[in-house]
């Protein structure tokens, strides 16, 4: 039992240890990222729901036929 904790905190020792390591990207690197999501986002909704809108449609003139 007492081998399964010390594996546990060495775990975590390895994990913090190697956060340190991690680059991170800057705060206006990030905003731009984000904001580059955010845009992708906006455009793939809209184009899935012209899509579907399209689709529908066609879906409804082929029923009442």
């Amino acid at each position: 039992m007492a081998g399964e904790g010390r594996k546990f905190v060495k775990f975590f020792k390895d994990v913090r240890a190697e956060m340190k390591k991690v680059t991170w990207p800057s705060k206006e690197s990030m905003i731009t990222y984000t904001e580059i999501v955010l845009i992708a986002m906006v455009f793939f909704t809209v184009f899935i729901f012209l899509i579907d809108s399209v689709f529908s449609y066609l879906l409804k003139l082929i029923i009442k036929v």
